[in-house]
């Protein structure tokens, strides 16, 4: 969609005003939002959101900032710098930080890159995690004859990783 302004970049901004029970939505490009007043629009897009972090429900600004104990960086330090102090850092801020995570790489869960020679081993392992799964989901529905089919997956998957391990 265009820019209703300028029709000339593409609308990344998209605002919506209710008055009075009347609702009018108007989309522009970063540019044409920044230059109109009418909507009271100071637009930093990439702060946008973060700055929601700084204040508390029931109104006013948070106390204190959270911050690292080893190495005393904050939220605010992670948004400028896009990095964390140090490792404790990912525990410290773990409930800002997994959904950020989810959004960006689709898992919280690092999986990494697997050398050739051990790719086997670890499908083998994530394969018995994902069977297990959804053997307790077969459990849980009462579907004794599915997990008694994945049971013996599960057993055999582990006996094969037995033997390539020897």
């Amino acid at each position: 969609m265009l820019c209703e302004k300028c029709q000339k970049e593409e609308a990344s901004v998209h605002v919506t005003k209710i008055v009075n029970g009347h609702k009018t939505e108007t989309h522009l490009c970063q540019h044409c939002a920044k230059e109109l007043g009418e909507f009271g629009l100071s637009i930093d897009l990439p702060n946008l959101f973060a700055s929601l972090f700084d204040y508390s429900p029931f109104g006013g600004k948070l106390a204190a900032p959270k911050q690292c104990p080893t190495c005393g960086s904050t939220m605010e330090d992670f948004r400028q710098l896009n990095q964390f102090g140090c490792s404790d850092c990912y525990v410290t801020f773990r409930d800002e930080v997994e959904p950020l995570l989810r959004r960006l790489h689709g898992s919280s869960h690092h999986e990494g890159k697997v050398p050739a020679q051990g790719y086997a081993a670890l499908s083998a392992e994530r394969q018995v995690k994902m069977l297990r799964e959804r053997l307790q989901q077969m459990i849980s529905l009462e579907n004794y004859e599915e997990a008694a089919k994945i049971r013996d997956q599960i057993r055999a998957l582990e006996r094969q990783a037995h033997r390539e391990g020897e």
